[in-house]
């Protein structure tokens, strides 16, 4: 059991690319032979069910760790331990620009409001801010004495946050990278961080097992949850503000009120087998990967793995308010995901297999 638990825990930290597990991955990227590594590979139009895969883009040399779509829903940024990010069109496929200002491997990346620059750090723990469709880079930030975990941008593009694995969330300008503030409520590393839709109160989980909600203007903390029995892994404000959604290592995704804690559900899934004759049972999930609310606020997407272990993951997709499972696609290894601004897809970043390590970013009907 303990060798099983660090082998899932291993799967996480390569999500993220970070560490000696993304360097040890890094080794293994490679294009499969033959292949042109920009190739876009697109599917005939015809009514899908939700999970279907629309197009496959070719267009990383190693794995991807993170994608982003661009608020605007033109472009699809991707993150990879090539030490590059692709901006491509979300619609064609077309690769617009690669950015190569990042001297290591990439491991988390988040669009500015307007769709007009890119926030994305490495595991040299540097934040790099730079002009999304010229590439040109605006600005270095040094902050954070480990890992980056997620960034996340303020409303109005001003401020950008970003929480670390040496435990603190820091607030701090684009423009010049100057520091606002330093959030120190978790014992432990940040995993994950999600700002309220004005940009007034942000949600940070921990490997404390906590989710904490805090000011950030004063980072004064209101309320903590403790509702997770293993670390917390990702949390996803909903697009209202009265809701946030957590996913833990204790494979369950909480939903619950953002200002008293009160647990509306607990995601936690049916069997496996039994979804693939019926849909409607739903897919008891490993440990939670990743956990996204679409814009409409009307699903939540999480990431997980099958029982199958590293080798496949699962995407679970459920009425946002209910609990009530819509649908569930398995693939090979996904690292990451992101909706759509519509709502009506969602990209992830999978691999084809763990020995050629061939990354692909892949656009799924919802």
């Amino acid at each position: 059991m303990a060798e099983q638990g660090a082998h899932n825990f291993s799967r996480r930290l390569m999500l993220k690319g970070i560490l000696a597990t993304a360097l040890a991955l890094s080794e293994w990227g490679c294009s499969l032979p033959g292949s042109n590594p920009t190739t876009t590979t697109r599917k005939p139009v015809a009514a899908r069910p939700p999970g279907s895969r629309l197009y496959t883009y070719h267009g990383h040399t190693s794995r991807v760790t993170s994608v982003g779509w661009s608020p605007d829903g033109k472009y699809i940024a991707s993150g990879s331990l090539d030490k590059t990010i692709q901006i491509w069109n979300s619609t064609t496929g077309a690769r617009m620009l690669t950015y190569k200002g990042h001297a290591s491997e990439v491991t988390t990346l988040a669009w500015s409001a307007d769709s007009r620059q890119i926030a994305s750090s490495a595991l040299n723990k540097q934040v790099q801010v730079w002009q999304a469709l010229s590439g040109r880079l605006q600005t270095i930030y040094h902050g954070h004495s480990d890992q980056v975990t997620q960034l996340s941008w303020f409303p109005g593009g001003d401020l950008i946050a970003s929480g670390s694995w040496d435990t603190t969330v820091q607030i701090w300008s684009p423009r010049d990278g100057s520091r606002h503030l330093t959030y120190r409520g978790h014992s432990a590393p940040v995993n994950s961080i999600s700002l309220s839709s004005d940009g007034r109160y942000i949600a940070s989980g921990a490997q404390d097992k906590t989710v904490q909600v805090w000011d950030s203007g004063s980072g004064k903390q209101l309320f903590t949850y403790h509702g997770h029995s293993k670390e917390v892994t990702a949390v996803s404000w909903s697009p209202d503000g009265k809701y946030i959604a957590s996913g833990s290592l204790d494979k369950t995704v909480h939903v619950w009120e953002a200002t008293t804690g009160r647990e509306l559900y607990t995601y936690s899934g049916y069997n496996l087998k039994a979804a693939t004759v019926d849909p409607s049972k739903g897919v008891l999930p490993d440990i939670i990967l990743a956990v996204a609310w679409s814009d409409n606020g009307k699903r939540i997407a999480a990431l997980t793995q099958e029982y199958c272990g590293d080798e496949c993951g699962v995407v679970l997709l459920w009425d946002a308010l209910t609990g009530r499972n819509i649908a569930f696609f398995s693939e090979l290894p996904i690292f990451a995901l992101a909706w759509s601004p519509d709502s009506t897809r969602i990209v992830t970043a999978t691999s084809t297999s763990l020995v050629d390590s061939t990354s692909v970013v892949e656009i799924h009907s919802t």
